[in-house]
């Protein structure tokens, strides 16, 4: 019995592996940049000023990469690949998923310190903000391309 029919008993396949990490990253990176602009507008609001909408901007951007996961999940799933090819399909899903969480974490780490940063000053440094988690962001699509390269062939 090959490794795609025993992980297809239990109703897995590798290709689940990135779509998986991916949203697990975006559910983490979301809810770390989430705090941090919930503490802008707590700040904002305690100061009764304006709450910056660009923080909500920041939360957003961690969403993307399970995104990612989806189409190289589609990719592997469209590949149609022989069972042998079954060890590198999970080895490269795991490590193409395990980095696009890393990008949507530190995504939301960069993003939560934006709203810190918003919360000093909430008109000055905006397009560096998005530019630096832009290039976050960049790790997960390399991610992506790269993994979808490295697949083997039919």
């Amino acid at each position: 019995m090959t490794l795609t029919a025993i992980l297809g008993e239990i109703g897995f396949g590798s290709h689940a592996i990135t779509v998986g990490l991916g949203g697990l990253g975006s559910a983490i990176g979301t809810g770390i940049a989430a705090s941090g602009a919930i503490g802008l507008w707590k700040q904002s609001i305690k100061e009764n000023k304006k709450m910056p909408p660009l923080a909500l901007a920041m939360v957003g951007m961690p969403l993307s990469q399970i995104i990612y996961g989806m189409i190289f999940m589609n990719v592997v799933s469209g590949a149609n690949l022989p069972a042998e090819a079954d060890v590198s399909l999970i080895i490269i899903s795991l490590f193409v998923g395990i980095a696009i969480a890393a990008s949507a974490i530190m995504q939301g780490k960069a993003g939560a310190a934006a709203c810190a940063n918003l919360a000093v000053d909430s008109k000055q440094g905006a397009g560096m903000y998005i530019a630096a988690m832009g290039i976050i962001e960049t790790v997960a699509l390399l991610a992506m391309v790269f993994g979808m390269g490295a697949l083997p062939s039919a």
